[in-house]
């Protein structure tokens, strides 16, 4: 089971983002809307105590899910995609209060994100140690981006120890 505690590991808002401590890796997650066409997208970027980029996905989902929704399947898609890469200390950040308190468990979820919240909380008992924290908007671009990204994938893209094309300047701006 997961070294889980309800101890922020920082949670005020930031304007940069900031790489993890050894040996932690961190996982920015974010969703984006796409109004007209009734659909939402994922993305998740994962990298290490370097600024390096481990993994990156950008995923479309085929719904019509409000901001808060797909901001809860993004946390849940983050918890999912880390395990799958073989972290197992990761420090999950989101550019939303409402879900990272969610995971915190300080409030109730809404009910429209409860059941998705309670799955990606069911999902870290594997992990050796996790933690969630809350990053302004300033300071998640690079998932932001790969979350707009998925506008233009058919379903999903999967990179690996590469950094996506859409992400490289941001990703250089980070760990400069």
């Amino acid at each position: 089971m997961a070294n889980y505690s309800t101890r922020p590991f920082k949670d005020s808002v930031e304007v940069r983002w900031r790489p993890p401590k050894p040996p932690w890796y961190k996982a920015n997650m974010d969703g984006a809307v796409f109004t007209q066409q009734k659909e939402a997208g994922i993305g998740v970027v994962i990298r290490d105590h370097h600024g390096e980029v481990v993994a990156a996905l950008s995923k479309r989902i085929k719904a019509p899910l409000g901001a808060v929704e797909i901001e809860a399947k993004a946390m849940e898609e983050g918890v999912c995609f880390a395990w799958e890469m073989g972290i197992r200390d990761c420090l999950f950040e989101s550019d939303s209060l409402t879900v990272v308190n969610a995971m915190h468990r300080r409030t109730e979820a809404p009910a429209s994100i409860v059941n998705v919240i309670n799955g990606s909380l069911s999902q870290l008992y594997g992990f050796r140690d996790v933690n969630f924290s809350h990053m302004g908007q300033s300071g998640n671009k690079v998932a932001h981006t790969l979350a707009q990204f998925a506008k233009s994938v058919p379903d999903q893209y999967v990179w690996v120890e590469e950094i996506p094309y859409c992400i490289e300047g941001l990703v250089a701006q980070d760990v400069m």
